[in-house]
């Protein structure tokens, strides 16, 4: 036997679409690792002062910055720890390129909740300023207290949810190509049965897509695009089952799959009346007990429904 034809014997059925899928998946972590690349790049460190007293900062474009105080720092080689609060009578003000700019919340800006734990201690934000444009700011804050550290930045909290988003769809999109690419290169090597091939064989076929599509199902748990991959596997073969025990398998599946994508979307609707979150946990185990009967009863070669 020629060396050439063992060496193709040996390959595995549809590695090149399993090596197509890996690729494709593996660039969209690539493209998040950039997306992430890029926002720390453009990271804007905070500028630190002693107050009572005023600092220039130059900011690089418009968007909402935050008054730090961090009542837990060590600045200038002193170490402070005093009272989150700021003391009663402290003063803000921002100076732009065009004049006065105005607080968000004035003085009352010293209870906002929002914390930041890094600069090696504890801050806790003091005012909030909206700069229109690029340029150099003048943060004041005046009062008689004792010196201590206050710092100007970025509202983070925006853009890292954007950020968040824009690679979590990302992965979640790559992710699906990736399986919707495998799926094809799986369905490739299962051949569909042939006009006139033996019962058992064609059977072992479709059951073995059948016993596919569960695993998608239960995998969607954790990543929700299998669910879908798993549908069209069903629609792609549903006609070749017709007439078989294996029907009743295809018929359940996709009963599942539109069934739980109605339930979610009630469940997700309602959500905010809470009758949704109910919704959402009944339909969860509903769908893990469509799969596991289902798979039960495909493993020991029973029809999910019976026969008339």
């Amino acid at each position: 036997m020629p060396a050439g034809s063992v060496a193709v014997a040996g390959r595995i059925p549809g590695l090149a679409w399993y090596a197509l899928a890996g690729g494709v998946f593996l660039a969209g972590l690539a493209l998040a690792a950039i997306l992430v690349w890029r926002f720390v790049a453009a990271f804007e460190p905070a500028t630190s002062f002693l107050a009572p007293g005023e600092a220039q900062v130059t900011l690089s474009g418009p968007g909402e910055y935050i008054l730090w105080h961090e009542h837990r720092t060590v600045y200038q080689g002193r170490t402070f720890d005093l009272p989150p609060r700021m003391p009663d009578g402290t003063r803000f003000r921002v100076r732009g390129p065009h004049g006065e700019v105005p607080l968000l919340h004035g003085d009352g800006a010293m209870t906002l909740q929002a914390s930041n734990e890094g600069r090696e201690g504890k801050s806790v934000s003091a005012a909030r300023f909206e700069a229109v444009g690029a340029g150099t700011y003048v943060v004041s804050v005046e009062g008689a207290f004792e010196p201590r550290v206050m710092a100007v930045g970025p509202n983070r909290a925006g853009p890292i949810m954007k950020l968040v988003g824009a690679v979590s769809g990302v992965v979640i999109l790559a992710l699906g190509l990736a399986i919707a690419v495998g799926l094809y290169g799986f369905l490739r090597t299962v051949q569909a049965p042939a006009a006139g091939a033996p019962g058992a064989e064609a059977q072992s076929s479709l059951r073995q897509l059948a016993g596919l599509v569960y695993g998608l199902q239960a995998a969607s748990m954790l990543v929700g695009v299998t669910l879908f991959a798993g549908v069209i596997v069903n629609y792609l073969r549903r006609g070749q089952a017709a007439g078989t025990w294996l029907e009743s398998h295809f018929t359940w599946q996709i009963r599942t799959f539109w069934w739980s994508l109605a339930w979610c979307v009630l469940g997700i609707a309602t959500a905010i009346v809470l009758v949704g979150l109910f919704i959402l946990g009944a339909s969860a185990v509903w769908f893990v007990y469509r799969i596991v009967r289902g798979w039960t009863e495909l493993n020991e070669g029973r029809p999910m429904y019976a026969t008339r």
